[in-house]
């Protein structure tokens, strides 16, 4: 399991017919991607494993790397200890984890 692999996955969601564009109808979803398709699910799946670490701390190295592939990583809940919840962002929209 690999940055890579979760860029390829990301890139892939990005040119797929498949999977709907969240950012259409943003009132009914808020712009979230269902994890209904399989390559959404080996997104959050890769972002589990890869953007926290053992400890549940953010993985910024990681992160950092998205970043440079156009894949902007933001906290979507947290409380005072940190992040309960980060999103990425693609074209479709935002895939939560976490």
């Amino acid at each position: 399991m690999s940055i890579a692999e979760l860029i390829k996955c990301l890139e892939d969601i990005n040119t797929s017919d498949e999977i709907e564009n969240a950012l259409d109808d943003e009132v009914l979803n808020c712009g979230y991607i269902t994890d209904c398709h399989q390559l959404v699910q080996e997104a959050v799946y890769l972002a589990d494993h890869l953007l926290v670490t053992e400890g549940g701390k953010r993985n910024i190295t990681n992160e950092i790397e998205l970043d440079k592939k156009g894949f902007y990583v933001s906290c979507l809940e947290k409380d005072g200890f940190g992040w309960l919840g980060g999103g990425i962002h693609t074209l479709k929209g935002i895939i939560a984890y976490g």
